[in-house]
């Protein structure tokens, strides 16, 4: 009985995603959209990500253009509400790969979230643990902040 409680116990925290601190309470993004990205075999020049943000019944939706992450990277999202503004999160899904490709490229991401509109909303981007030392410095990025329309 004790060795099918610790399995479960294992299995469970194998399900936890890797959140950075003060995001612990975060909620997946369950309607979440990575288009594919233009695989260029390098770096990408720099460009600006845009942010757009929109009234969706029910809930809000979010959209991010350009937003730069690994080659083939899969990614998803989590969001928080503090009552003042939606925070929304997009990291990788395998946050400690043993080996990456060597390009980046730009994705187009869409999250569709269930919560009331509020005054504001924050994408925020993590990268991997790939080459973080220590791991603690992977700190979320703020993209942009953008006012609901």
């Amino acid at each position: 009985m004790k060795r099918e409680a610790l399995t479960l116990l294992v299995i469970l925290g194998a399900c936890q995603p890797d959140l950075p601190d003060g995001w612990e309470d975060a909620v997946a993004v369950g309607d979440f959209i990575q288009d594919e990205c233009d695989d260029t075999g390098g770096t990408p020049p720099d460009v600006e990500a845009t942010v757009t943000a929109s009234d969706d019944e029910p809930g809000i939706r979010v959209v991010g253009e350009d937003i730069r992450f690994r080659c083939s990277q899969d990614v998803e999202g989590f969001y928080r509400n503090t009552g003042e503004a939606v925070e929304v999160l997009l990291q990788p899904v395998n946050m400690n790969p043993t080996s990456v490709v060597k390009c980046d490229c730009y994705y187009r991401i869409e999250a569709g979230i269930s919560e009331e509109a509020p005054a504001i909303v924050s994408l925020y981007r993590r990268s991997d643990h790939y080459g973080n030392d220590p791991v603690e410095t992977n700190v979320p990025t703020l993209i942009a902040t953008v006012e609901m329309p």
